[in-house]
């Protein structure tokens, strides 16, 4: 989320008339603005900067951001924005490009997650109602139960009808244990 802010700021700077490298400098104070000295950023753009300053070449510093961070939306702007430095392209349009990429991915990671919490939900009140159903039953028709445990074969029915309801119930569990 604070590399899509940078880069809305990178872009407005550069839409602004700032040269690619001034762009990266001044787009610090926002992030800065937004999210603080706790910003994750805050750090490598601080890092960034000083680099500039000393006439280190962008594309070699955005290179070891990329490499640093281990984020593949950040290597992937990387790649392109070196290309496009290289062969003169459309920076703001990249920019553009790249945070849209970034923003849709976050939609589709935020829309499996509701999904997932939706399913483990599910599975919950799902194991519950048996219980819950047997209790009622225990409690409001007490000869109905009685069946299922007053003999032999009704209590062997129901230990096995417990360990399909716990092997269920495990199996349940294991299928909306999903990390995205």
């Amino acid at each position: 989320m604070e590399f899509k802010d940078y880069l809305y700021a990178v872009s407005s700077s550069l839409l602004a008339g700032y040269s690619i490298e001034n762009a990266f400098i001044e787009s610090q104070k926002d992030i800065m603005e937004l999210y603080g000295e706790k910003s994750v950023l805050i750090k490598e753009l601080g890092n960034l900067k000083r680099r500039l300053g000393m006439r280190e070449n962008l594309e070699k510093i955005l290179q070891e951001f990329a490499e640093e961070s281990g984020c593949e939306d950040i290597g992937s702007f990387v790649e392109v924005f070196c290309y496009a430095k290289r062969g003169g392209g459309d920076f703001p349009g990249i920019i553009q490009t790249t945070i849209q990429r970034i923003c849709d991915k976050i939609e589709v990671s935020e829309e499996i997650e509701t999904t997932i919490a939706q399913k483990v939900l599910e599975e919950k009140v799902m194991s519950v109602v048996p219980i819950v159903v047997l209790v009622f039953f225990r409690f409001s028709s007490p000869e109905f139960i009685g069946i299922l445990y007053g003999n032999l074969f009704g209590i062997l029915v129901m230990t096995f009808v417990l360990f399909l309801y716990g092997a269920a119930m495990a199996w349940g569990a294991k299928i909306v244990k999903i990390e995205v």
